[in-house]
């Protein structure tokens, strides 16, 4: 699921509620607003223009411009592990 134009506010607690129902939660974020929701989610995944915050939060950093290396990289992890 992809969730546009939400609030910064919202973001934390959509992540939660996703998580309270035993969703696995990754979150895509690039500034001050989204490092809440990047800590909280089960994947942080910023881009390489993101803010100091938002790196603190996350675990992965997209290098390349486009949504497609998120599906490349959920790719290469399943043939590994």
């Amino acid at each position: 699921m992809g969730l546009l134009g939400v609030f910064p506010e919202h973001k934390y607690e959509i992540v939660k509620r996703l998580q309270e129902m035993k969703h696995i939660c990754g979150m895509l974020g690039v500034g001050v607003n989204d490092a809440p929701a990047l800590k909280m989610a089960d994947i942080g995944i910023i881009v390489a223009y993101a803010m100091d915050a938002a790196r603190g939060a996350s675990e992965i950093v997209l290098t390349e411009p486009g949504l497609s290396v998120i599906i490349s990289a959920v790719l290469t992890s399943r043939a590994i592990f």
